[in-house]
């Protein structure tokens, strides 16, 4: 079974740039919430959420790729 290793590649450096927004985001939106509640700032609050967002995306285009590089039958 020969895999391509274009996309594997791709796709591992999909989920490497995700890694760190899988942990920076939840802690940038504790962050928010927390200055939401003491000063009513919104702006910390909706970055963390748009990091979020933008992680799982990253993540689901990772995974997308390394599982069409192992499921592709072009030769």
């Amino acid at each position: 079974m020969k895999t391509n290793k274009t996309p594997i590649s791709k796709g591992l450096a999909y989920l490497a740039l995700a890694l760190p927004l899988l942990f920076g985001a939840p802690i940038i939106v504790t962050v928010g919430f927390k200055a939401l509640n003491k000063d009513g700032v919104l702006w910390i609050l909706v970055i963390g959420i748009i990091l979020a967002v933008v992680a799982m995306i990253v993540t689901a285009l990772g995974v997308k790729n390394i599982t069409k590089s192992f499921f592709d039958n072009d030769k």
